[in-house]
């Protein structure tokens, strides 16, 4: 049987193992699972699944939407396979029985109409919703795209979860929480997170994504490349970092409009903030005008001290010995019949106490100068302390 494995176009039907037509697939894509034990041929142009029960009932594969996953097994090396939220194309896991929520068009943070699943509430109700199981690519590194809002409440005791199943193994799934900054968004705008989950498939195939959701509405959005959001401007919560919770649709302006934490609140608290902050710079405006008033009447009366101590020095300075060898030459020579030795020591005494008067109350100035030069630095001191 020769087998038609040159075209690129999708021509070979494929049928499940109950004989039933699923779609159609690419020749190279059936030579594929023919070779891997998944499929047979019934013809050149017809080939049929050989799957299990269980992958047969979780309505898998439709082989014309491979094409969603935008690449072929040979161009999947070194690349990033990436995968988009498509609301239509998920489901109520029916394996939850308190499940809660619905599917609904909404207005996106781009400002467009886009389909949506918001699941869970306030109460212990666990939900979930599943994907398609999608073939994908082994050893493939892939990303998953989409918008989420919500998720969190003020409690601290929510579940907000997105995981990655391979062969309905749930038991080593992928787990990724999305609350609480376990991950970071790669964008934030209006109230919505932009995030892009990365996951490797190893050695496997079959795949399928999840949501969990428990204790806090959570809403996600359809979304496109990351690319398609960078000419708009991240607008983030300003009072995320005060708030216990971030943004939810199920509240008008996304949080409790009555709350402790509701924007209102929060733009109150911070203008008080703001207004004591302004309050506190005025006084230091005021307090550094009186302390640096105050620092100079202190060096005021410093400097004053400081001149006595110069005028002191200054006196000392001048003193002129030979004024005062002339003033005894002089008196000596005015002497010549009185006794010499009575005029000599006369003079000399009123010299001696001339310049011992002179010293001491120099002395005793400067002394006093000092002292007070020395109670003004400490008074300085304590000033600045």
């Amino acid at each position: 049987m020769t087998k038609n494995i040159c075209s690129d176009k999708k021509t070979i039907q494929v049928f499940n193992a109950d004989g039933v037509k699923i779609g159609l697939t690419y020749p190279k894509r059936a030579v594929g699972l023919v070779k891997k034990g998944r499929a047979c041929y019934m013809n050149d142009f017809t080939i049929r699944l050989n799957m299990s029960d269980t992958i047969q009932k979780s309505e898998v594969i439709k082989m014309d939407d491979i094409n969603n996953i935008e690449a072929k097994n040979e161009q999947n090396e070194n690349k990033v396979l990436k995968l988009y939220f498509d609301a239509r194309k998920w489901k109520f896991n029916r394996d939850c029985s308190h499940n809660v929520g619905n599917r609904s068009f909404m207005v996106g943070p781009d400002g467009k109409l886009s389909e949506a699943y918001m699941i869970a509430d306030w109460a212990h109700n666990w939900t979930e919703i599943i994907s398609e199981t999608l073939l994908l690519p082994k050893n493939t590194d892939c990303s998953f795209t989409f918008w989420l809002n919500g998720g969190e409440n003020d409690r601290n005791d929510e579940v907000c979860r997105f995981e990655v199943i391979f062969n309905n193994d749930h038991e080593q799934c992928y787990t990724y929480n999305l609350n609480r900054n376990f991950i970071q968004p790669r964008k934030k705008m209006n109230g919505w997170e932009l995030y892009e989950i990365p996951f490797r498939t190893l050695d496997n195939e079959y795949t399928q994504l999840k949501f969990a959701a428990m204790r806090a509405y959570m809403t996600v959005m359809t979304a496109k490349d990351f690319s398609a959001y960078e000419q708009f401007p991240d607008s983030p919560d300003p009072y995320e970092r005060e708030r216990p919770q971030r943004h939810n649709l199920i509240f008008e302006d996304g949080f409790p409009k009555h709350g402790w934490y509701s924007t209102e609140e929060m733009e109150k608290k911070f203008a008080e903030l703001k207004q004591k902050q302004s309050e506190v710079k005025d006084d230091s405006k005021e307090a550094a005008a009186l302390l640096s008033a105050e620092i100079q009447e202190k060096f005021n009366e410093i400097s004053e001290k400081m001149n006595e101590v110069t005028k002191v020095c200054e006196r000392l300075e001048s003193f002129d010995i030979e004024e005062l060898v002339g003033r005894v030459r002089g008196a000596l020579e005015d002497t010549d019949n009185l006794n010499t030795d009575e005029i000599v020591e006369g003079v000399m005494e009123e010299v001696r106490d001339e310049i011992r008067d002179m010293f001491t109350d120099s002395a005793e100035e400067l002394r006093d100068a000092l002292e007070a030069l020395s109670d003004q630095v400490e008074d300085w001191k304590d000033t600045l302390e």
